[in-house]
């Protein structure tokens, strides 16, 4: 299976986006924890040279360690960075005190896009940092339709529409936006899909998979978990559908654990020496 997903709405999205940043100061770049390199836009980068806020959200549902690994990195790199938990409420402080300090020359509130790709939680965190359900939340990626400027304390903030890039050169970059469903359900081969993620856990946090699920036949986990789950058409048969939907739904609300898709080692990324807790 060959995942491509770019919807003639991301097309016209792009194009709002390159006019909204002519009259924004900076830039809130919304990226995913659990895959803190697959889940930023290379486009999104590449439009604009405003200063640029990288905020690393659903930390409550990643691997801790490589998440302040990452965050080492970037900062090593001249980047902002702040871990958020939306769910929790921790690092807006943090984020309101950064985005201060990028901004000291302004005599007003400092406008801000935020932007990033689908299902990364943009909604959420304006939502956390209005205080109020401004903007539409979903489960499902291109719940935003529009844009729409909210204001916050100490800053007014501008929605965007996520989106991805035309063609994605890697297909494991593919695979794992699918697992945190920044691609779409319907577009791609769930079964495929979870066994993807199920090797891969399988490499990097067995025990994970182990205090969920029990012991499993390793070359055919996703049979095992179906039979357990009770996920069986007529004669017993195991529904691989169903049992690959009960494992993406685990992996989302957390329930195999705190896991990073991303490692180091892919790209010729290199950990710098670790950072303090996020």
């Amino acid at each position: 299976m060959t995942i491509q997903w770019y919807p003639g709405h991301m097309t016209r999205a792009k194009r709002m986006i390159e006019e909204q940043l002519k009259i924004v100061d900076g830039v809130l770049e919304v990226v995913d924890a659990r895959l803190p390199m697959s889940s930023r836009n290379p486009d999104l980068r590449e439009l604009s040279t405003k200063p640029q806020i990288v905020v690393l959200t659903k930390t409550d549902l990643a691997d801790q360690s490589k998440t302040r690994d990452w965050i080492d990195y970037w900062c090593k790199q001249g980047e902002q960075v702040v871990a958020t938990d939306l769910l929790g409420g921790s690092g807006l402080t943090e984020l309101r005190r950064l985005v201060d300090s990028t901004f000291p020359e302004l005599k007003r509130p400092p406008r801000l896009l935020v932007v990033g790709i689908p299902n990364v939680g943009k909604s959420t965190l304006i939502n956390r940092l209005t205080g109020r359900r401004g903007a539409q939340v979903g489960a499902r990626p291109g719940v935003t339709k529009g844009q729409q400027w909210l204001t916050a304390p100490g800053m007014l903030l501008l929605d965007s529409p996520g989106i991805l890039w035309p063609k994605f050169e890697d297909q494991e970059v593919a695979r794992k936006l699918a697992v945190v469903a920044s691609v779409r359900d319907e577009v791609v081969d769930q079964v495929e899909i979870a066994w993807w993620l199920l090797n891969y856990l399988q490499e990097e946090y067995g025990s994970n998979l182990a205090e969920r699920y029990g012991e499993l036949n390793l070359e055919d986990p996703l049979e095992a978990i179906g039979r357990r789950r009770g996920c069986l058409s007529r004669g017993g048969v195991v529904d691989f559908n169903q049992a690959a939907a009960v494992v993406l739904k685990d992996f989302r609300t957390g329930k195999l654990g705190l896991v990073t898709l991303d490692n180091f080692s892919e790209g010729g990324k290199k950990p710098c020496a670790p950072s303090s807790e996020p």
